[in-house]
């Protein structure tokens, strides 16, 4: 039975497939790569590995290493990157990392690269109601201080993605929830708001804000 539900709960490459398919919007109507590029060599934030590491679905890797040589598995370099990997990755994901902004293919980037800097915000009552910026990268990628840019057809979009994911990874939906906790705590201790990004349908909705 606990391998039956292993097997289900490992995504196919068609459903990667339909998820890239949700997520082609661009995130704001200009290239953000221009705001940090220069702090970084010319790369940006989110293109280099050393901030941040995209982390793949091992069907996901299969599906673009049939598309691209674009993608290939990321190798830690010190003790530190091999504890990394070593308690992250899990039996159906994996570190990865690409060629470099450089060598950018749009149509074969991976669903960590098209979600940065972007999670889903889970509410008091266990329901998905908004996206969020990442904490952790709060203060390394400047979008994030700059909620207004990001596109409203891109938050629906993936609004939609993230809605149907969580309905199929119990784990993940897991995983949100707690890092919206702390998120709710770090408001509280912070005194800062959650940059919450509402879908179309849930803009201006008063009755949420009692389970934010």
């Amino acid at each position: 039975m606990k391998k039956e539900k292993e097997i289900l709960s490992e995504l196919t490459t068609d459903e990667i497939s339909y998820y890239y398919t949700l997520l082609n919007e661009e995130i704001t109507d200009f290239d953000c790569g221009t705001l940090c590029r220069e702090d970084n060599d010319g790369n940006p934030f989110c293109c280099v590995t050393e901030n941040a590491i995209p982390f793949l679905y091992r069907k996901e890797f299969s599906l673009l290493k049939s598309r691209s040589d674009l993608w290939k598995i990321w190798e830690p370099k010190n003790r530190q990157e091999k504890n990394l990997k070593s308690a992250q990755e899990g039996e159906d994901t994996l570190f990865c990392e690409c060629k470099g902004a450089a060598f950018c293919e749009r149509e074969n980037r991976s669903i960590s690269c098209r979600t940065f800097p972007i999670e889903p915000y889970i509410d008091k009552r266990g329901a998905l109601v908004a996206l969020v910026f990442m904490k952790e990268f709060l203060s390394g990628c400047p979008l994030t201080k700059r909620k207004d840019d990001v596109r409203q057809d891109y938050i629906d979009s993936h609004f939609i993605f993230w809605e149907k994911l969580l309905l199929r990874r119990k784990e993940e939906f897991e995983t949100y929830n707690k890092s919206s906790r702390a998120y709710r705590k770090w408001s509280k201790n912070t005194g800062l708001p959650i940059p919450l990004l509402f879908p179309s349908h849930l803009k201006g909705k008063e009755y949420l804000n009692k389970f934010i």
